[in-house]
């Protein structure tokens, strides 16, 4: 046994992997997984599936064990655990990413791009920070739903002009000066109408202070969010 315990040390050493992350991998991975030396990241053909909503391995997992994720083929499931943050999770996932009941706060360190559904309800969300750019499917949290072909600028909006406060307050802490600077320029009276729900937020104050408008516009978007706290 001692010298099958050397030799696990010495693989782990030389994926660049420990042999806690092996085992993690092996435990939770349901395909071929590869560790990029040049990258530093895991590299899954197939499904993650770090989930205890069965009971399946007894625990509920707090961290990827210092494990970075780089592109999974499949889905990466991490829902009902002890997450509080998503620090490794991967940087692409081909179908659907789920993180559903656990702790988190914000969404820095979920995936750039999805290519299905993303799902983060039964957190504790005040920000959507870290955000995937893109989703091909729907983007599902407690305070709103976006289905396909919505995960963009219009849709964002939308949420904005239409979404409860919990909703507004959210997608007003992804959105960039840049992203709404450039609908500014397109359709500064629209946007006046699009912001004055969230103009006085204490989360959208930073961002605000970054926005150009043309002569005159700001004034009157100051004015309807006035309006809008007294009830108009």
């Amino acid at each position: 046994m001692r010298y099958l315990k050397t030799y696990r040390l010495f693989e782990a050493a030389k994926t660049g992997l420990t042999q806690e992350q092996e085992e993690f991998l092996d435990m939770y991975t349901k395909g071929i997984w590869t560790y990029n030396q040049a990258t530093g990241l895991v590299d899954v053909n197939g499904l993650v599936d770090v989930n205890d909503n069965f009971g399946y391995h007894g625990e509920k997992v707090k961290t990827f064990s210092g494990i970075k994720f780089g592109n999974v083929s499949g889905s990466f499931h991490c829902e009902d655990n002890n997450l509080t943050s998503l620090e490794g999770a991967p940087q692409e996932v081909d179908l659907d990413f789920n993180c559903r009941y656990n702790s988190l706060t914000s969404l820095e360190g979920a995936p750039r791009v999805v290519g299905r559904n993303f799902y983060c309800g039964g957190n504790e969300l005040t920000s959507l920070k870290g955000a995937p750019k893109e989703v091909g499917g729907w983007f599902d949290c407690d305070a709103f739903r976006l289905e396909r072909g919505q995960w963009n600028l219009k849709g964002w909006l939308k949420v904005l002009k239409e979404g409860i406060p919990k909703a507004q307050q959210l997608i007003a802490t992804f959105l960039t000066p840049e992203m709404l600077n450039n609908e500014i320029q397109k359709d500064p009276a629209g946007m006046v109408m699009n912001l004055k729900e969230i103009w006085n937020d204490e989360g959208f104050r930073e961002t605000r202070a970054k926005l150009v408008w043309p002569k005159d516009y700001e004034k009157e978007a100051n004015l309807l969010g006035d309006l809008d706290d007294v009830g108009f």
